[in-house]
């Protein structure tokens, strides 16, 4: 593949993951309840500012108007961004690009409320190191034409904290193992439960052999291999563990989103694959055309 086309590969990934957030916050939820109704940090201001009871301030219908209107705006500021991650080029006003800016940020302050919402789980704020870095990787190479190359590094940083995170969490070692995981791979795979859960072990410890793989330069093409072809089951396991109860509009609509904002999970490994590909082929006709003048 040449520059342009890994180019718009990056594009694609940067779009899908905003594309899939704006589906979730227009017609879903997000996590904006955990900060605002954290009492720790809100009590004081609430019952001393605004001489307002906790219970009364949690139950008001006035504030879950703001919340869901709030969610519901930051929809539409991910489907801009979504947009402008296919359009934008650099060429394009300082304006979009901060706008675009933002948008990483966002995603990087919407991974810090996941994770708050799961007791501060570093993993779970880790695993979307794809989701809130990609952004900002296009960035880098809009910013400075055909240098998508010198981005490989980020990318693995990127791809080995999402896969290390999401390992950590198929083990149930070192946090316990999601019942989502349980349930999803059940209803996939008519296994027990107790195989269900050996089977999501092993593919944790391949987690983290693909994680050190990406990183040996012999062995980095399988590691991201495995890495594309896992994160992209993953991401429609979404939608197809829900096809256990109904194959309709209502069970695709419900779950969807979740697969969108995750394919990213195993296109950008390919990206990395491809890039690097590209990179050793340029590398061999230079070479090749070095020894030839000689």
């Amino acid at each position: 593949m040449n520059q342009k086309q890994l180019l718009w590969l990056l594009k694609l990934c940067s779009f899908l993951i905003f594309i899939g957030r704006a589906y979730e916050h227009l017609y879903w939820d997000a996590p904006f309840r955990t900060l605002l109704w954290d009492q720790n940090l809100f009590g004081g201001i609430v019952e001393n500012i605004f001489n307002t009871s906790w219970n009364d301030y949690v139950t008001s219908k006035r504030l879950d108007y703001f919340i869901q209107n709030a969610i519901r705006i930051n929809g539409l500021f991910y489907a801009f961004c979504a947009y402008l991650s296919l359009t934008i080029r650099n060429s394009s006003t300082f304006f979009l690009k901060t706008i675009l800016t933002f948008g990483g940020f966002s995603l990087l302050f919407l991974s810090f409320l996941l994770s708050k919402s799961k007791f501060f789980h570093i993993a779970m704020f880790l695993e979307h190191a794809i989701q809130f870095g990609t952004p900002f990787a296009l960035l880098y190479c809009i910013n400075r034409k055909k240098t998508i190359t010198k981005i490989v590094t980020p990318l693995k940083i990127l791809v080995a904290l999402t896969f290390a995170s999401h390992g950590l969490y198929a083990l149930g070692t070192f946090y316990p193992l999601p019942g989502k995981f349980v349930v999803m791979t059940l209803n996939i795979i008519p296994i027990s439960e107790c195989i269900v859960k050996r089977f999501l072990f092993t593919a944790g410890i391949l987690d983290f052999i693909a994680v050190l793989f990406i990183f040996i330069p012999k062995l980095q093409k399988t590691g991201l291999i495995y890495a594309c072809i896992w994160g992209l089951v993953t991401a429609f396991a979404r939608v197809f563990s829900g096809f256990s109860y109904d194959i309709s509009f209502s069970i695709i609509h419900q779950y969807l989103y979740a697969t969108v904002f995750r394919i990213p999970h195993g296109l950008v490994p390919l990206l990395l694959f491809f890039i690097i590909k590209s990179t050793r082929n340029e590398k061999l006709i230079k070479s090749l055309n070095l020894n030839y003048v000689q």
